[in-house]
């Protein structure tokens, strides 16, 4: 498998899975730490893309203080199965607002975060909110 990064690619064989994370940064926002972060994971062997995202919540309602969900609807992205979150919650007693897309690639997730500091930005959340539904797959290698 050829892995394609920004700065370049590697060479691996097929014993190797994906699990990198990227991180996005902004620079026109008016709100200090705004970041998307591109996730992967694989869907475990016999659970449905709404199994997993039954158990992802539940996690959230569990590790993250304050945890309040306000939006969360199911909906595509490049035509593949997809579900929105939106959530905040409390970190150390600053506030958190995130903006989270969901994506199934057949047995591969694609999680994209969006993350605000604080009670909210409206610039920022259309900006993260922007970058996230324009995603597209790259064509696959035949």
């Amino acid at each position: 498998m050829v892995y394609q990064m920004q700065e370049g690619r590697l060479s691996l064989n097929d014993t190797w899975r994906d699990q990198s994370v990227n991180v996005l940064v902004p620079e026109r926002v008016a709100t200090q730490g705004v970041n998307l972060v591109v996730a992967r994971d694989v869907l475990p062997l016999g659970m449905a893309f709404a199994d997993y995202l039954t158990q992802q919540k539940i996690t959230f309602e569990k590790e993250l203080a304050e945890y309040k969900l306000t939006a969360d609807a199911p909906g595509t992205v490049d035509e593949r199965p997809a579900h929105f979150l939106e959530f905040s919650w409390n970190n150390s007693g600053k506030p958190i607002q995130q903006l989270m897309v969901v994506i199934k690639d057949g047995h591969r997730i694609l999680s994209l975060t969006g993350t605000i500091p604080g009670n909210g930005d409206d610039q920022a959340r259309s900006c993260l909110l922007s970058a996230m539904i324009s995603f597209k797959f790259a064509p696959q290698a035949g």
